[in-house]
């Protein structure tokens, strides 16, 4: 078989989810894939941080609630690998989610990144940006964007 031919050989797959509905079709897909492989799944959150700045005083209340909401998340997630007989191992960080996604790709060593995406209007991309647009262009290893 050559190169060209040969499959790609997934050792570690990187799920980014948020919880929404799109993000857990991004998960099944990584779950999916990770059971195809044999690789190992790692399952990310990551907590949004940066918009608590506004709440002022309620700053702390609001990054509580918003790491109880991921963990609820990754548990969740964690249980949808496990009915399909994946073990997942779960993550959760703070920052901005893009950046946090390649970043702890590069450092974990995946091979793959599965993300969930939007499909928001273009003035709507222009105007927030697209977090899967972002791991896109800036990931080391392939990235896999579920609609």
């Amino acid at each position: 078989m050559s190169e060209e031919t040969k499959p790609p050989e997934y050792r570690l797959i990187l799920n980014a989810t948020d919880g929404s509905e799109v993000a857990q079709k991004g998960t099944r897909q990584a779950i999916y894939l990770a059971r195809a492989t044999g690789a190992k799944l790692l399952i990310l959150h990551v907590v949004e941080t940066s918009f608590a700045w506004y709440t002022g005083m309620l700053y702390q209340q609001l990054v509580d609630e918003l790491r109880e909401y991921g963990g609820k998340v990754l548990e969740r997630a964690a249980e949808m690998a496990d009915q399909e007989g994946v073990n997942a191992r779960t993550m959760s960080v703070d920052g901005h989610s893009g950046t946090a996604i390649v970043r702890v790709a590069e450092r974990e060593g995946a091979d793959l990144i599965v993300l969930g995406a939007l499909g928001r209007s273009m003035v709507e991309e222009a105007l927030v940006g697209s977090i899967s647009q972002y791991v896109v262009r800036h990931a080391h290893c392939p990235v896999l964007v579920v609609k």
